[in-house]
């Protein structure tokens, strides 16, 4: 795969990883605060019915046992917690709950009504809940506190939320001991409970709610939402990486063409060395190069051979007679067919004697090699040496001439122009 395409796939890759934890956390989040939320609708409707009973008792139950009171059908001292206080109703009706939860195999529900000015100890508040008693009577507008726990490998939320502030209805047992009922004081005692105001915050309601469930079934939601999109992301990637994959393939076909057309389009088709359109571009490109020689040379007689041996065995010896050439030639060295039996070698000579023995040594080559013929096979060469003032044309003609004089005195040797 090409280098573009392997950094096309790394930034795609790069872009998934990167989109799919950011949708990993953005669903986690939402699962789990979707979940807080459901928890918080469970908490919300037991304090509905907190709120009820707080209500029916202050504003129902306890008028009538005051009016009873007052019409003398009821003992003036008379006082059972049973039914006159919230926070003794309140707990035993939780205890019960918790009590059927057992039975059903369902996580038991922390409830405490938090004081720091109890009558009975058992609602006593613990450090954290004084803070937070001290914390709301000093923030009245704050009407919660929640945070996730962790007891007993169960997951709680707990809530705090204080009740709401003394009535005169409760000040008949909370304000001072002479107001409060005789059996109250003969159960508690003159001390505790009592010193509060009307409007103060008296306590807090603390709670802690099972959190397993709805945990539960948020992080089922997650699993399941998250193992989803593993799927389609890797799918995605798969088809891509499938496409890259099968245009990278055809990129290397268009390309290996491409390097073929461009071999064509500067090769010769006989014998696969340069042509006259890659010698033309060459000369132009190199006629700076104080060093640069070139040489053009052609078969003697070759038009004979075709006449006497075909064109086929003539087309042998071009073939022969380059390949052989190109053998002695050093690797910065450009071999060109520029006519039908005519060539030329680009090359870089300190001096015209370098030229000369480079020149004589492939003459000998040729000389000496058979070449499958009968007739005996020896070229002519013409030999120019760039100097200051030629150009490509001037350096093409000095050489071309130089050949014209070796042709004209005798053949299989060379001239320098």
């Amino acid at each position: 795969m090409s280098l573009k395409n392997k950094n096309i796939i790394l930034f795609f890759s790069l872009l998934l990883i990167a989109g799919y934890v950011i949708i990993g956390m953005a669903l986690y989040e939402y699962t789990h605060k979707y979940a807080e939320d459901q928890n918080k609708k469970k908490l919300d409707q037991l304090l509905l019915n907190q709120e009820a009973l707080h209500s029916y008792l202050e504003d129902h139950l306890k008028p009538v046992i005051y009016k009873l009171k007052e019409e003398n059908k009821l003992y003036s001292d008379f006082f059972d917690p049973k039914v006159l206080s919230f926070t003794y109703i309140a707990r035993g009706i939780h205890q019960q709950l918790n009590v059927l939860r057992d039975e059903h195999n369902i996580t038991r529900i922390y409830y405490k009504l938090a004081t720091d000015n109890p009558r009975n100890t058992l609602n006593s508040a613990s450090a954290d809940e004084r803070n937070l008693l001290q914390y709301f009577r000093m923030n009245p507008d704050v009407k919660e506190y929640s945070s996730i726990v962790q007891e007993n490998n169960h997951n709680y939320i707990y809530y705090a939320m204080p009740i709401k502030p003394n009535k005169d209805s409760c000040m008949k047992c909370h304000s001072t001991p002479d107001k409060a009922p005789t059996e109250l004081i003969e159960q508690y005692g003159d001390k505790a409970g009592f010193g509060e105001k009307v409007g103060n915050i008296r306590a807090i309601i603390s709670l802690k709610m099972p959190f397993d469930d709805e945990l539960a079934e948020a992080n089922r939601i997650f699993y399941l939402i998250m193992g989803m999109l593993t799927l389609f992301l890797l799918s995605l990637f798969g088809i891509v990486l499938f496409f890259m994959r099968r245009l990278d393939h055809k990129q290397q076909i268009i390309e290996e063409k491409n390097k073929n057309l461009s071999i064509l389009a500067e090769r010769d088709g006989l014998t696969n060395v340069y042509n006259r359109r890659s010698f033309d571009t060459d000369l132009v490109d190199r006629i700076n190069n104080p060093a640069l020689t070139l040489i053009i040379f052609d078969i003697d007689f070759f038009k004979n051979i075709n006449d006497t041996y075909g064109h086929q065995v003539g087309d042998n010896i071009l073939i022969s007679l380059t390949s052989l050439i190109r053998s002695n030639l050093r690797e910065e060295d450009h071999l060109y067919r520029i006519g039908g039996e005519e060539f030329a070698i680009l090359t870089f000579k300190e001096n015209s004697e370098d030229a000369e023995q480079l020149v004589a040594r492939v003459m000998q080559k040729v000389s000496i090699h058979d070449f499958k013929i009968s007739q005996h096979i020896h070229i002519s060469a013409g030999i120019a040496q760039r100097s200051g003032t030629d150009s490509a044309l001037d350096l093409f003609k000095r050489a071309d001439d130089a050949l014209y004089r070796a042709k004209e005195e005798g053949r299989n040797c060379y001239r320098v122009g």
